[in-house]
């Protein structure tokens, strides 16, 4: 058991070592894409791959940690705020704090539907409560679904800061390979749109009451 959990704390940090790593390294190369309704949207490029790196940010009031939290464990209701999801749902729960997920993203047509199975980890910083999400994708954990295409390198994090006075700045950051060529206009759609739409439903629907008075126990609240 010891060996298990050592293994477990390991490829945390390897987690978030690798994907920190390539979204923080150049901070400068963002490239602001749209800014509008208090949300940024930047891109930039990612050394040795073809497809760009997304960033959105944004700023909430009077919203707690564990609201947002909540609201994006909930994996069955990703439809409802997060821009082309069809349908997710948790695969396996490994601890509170960590799961693996499949997430069915509906595209345009005549572009192929996309799924994926995520490795999901949460971490809160102690001292400034600060939280992350990071996802990676896996292979192996959930059969392929006729018609859709199984994502083979997809990662994503949400990050959380408390800014005090009620605030939050709440960054997403994405990279994914989509496994073929997309049409210039839906490369657009996924870098700009979808990640602006997505962030803009988040701070809506964290308002739910569902959501809004929800407790954590592995998440402190300022």
């Amino acid at each position: 058991m010891m060996k298990s959990l050592i293994g477990r704390v390991v490829l945390v940090l390897f987690l978030f070592a690798t994907f920190q790593s390539y979204l923080l390294a150049a901070e400068e190369e963002w490239e602001l894409k749209r800014d509008r309704d208090n949300i940024q949207v930047y891109t930039r490029s990612v050394e040795g791959s073809p497809y760009d790196a997304v960033r959105t940010i944004t700023v909430a009031d009077d919203v707690r940690l564990s609201s947002f939290v909540a609201l994006i464990v909930d994996a069955e209701a990703c439809p409802d705020w997060a821009d082309r999801c069809a349908e997710s749902y948790v695969i396996e729960q490994v601890s509170d704090t960590e799961n693996y997920v499949y997430t069915h993203n509906d595209l345009p047509f005549p572009v192929k539907d996309r799924d994926v199975v995520s490795h999901v980890i949460w971490t809160q910083e102690p001292n400034t409560l600060i939280v992350e999400m990071n996802s990676q994708a896996v292979a192996g954990r959930h059969e392929e679904v006729r018609g859709r295409l199984r994502l083979q390198m997809a990662q994503a994090s949400w990050r959380f800061e408390p800014l005090g006075g009620g605030q939050i700045r709440i960054i997403s950051d994405a990279h994914i390979d989509p496994g073929s060529a997309l049409p210039s206009w839906v490369t657009n759609m996924l870098l700009v749109d979808t990640p602006f739409e997505t962030m803009k439903s988040l701070v809506e629907e964290v308002r739910n009451p569902k959501y809004r008075d929800a407790q954590l126990g592995f998440i402190q609240d300022e």
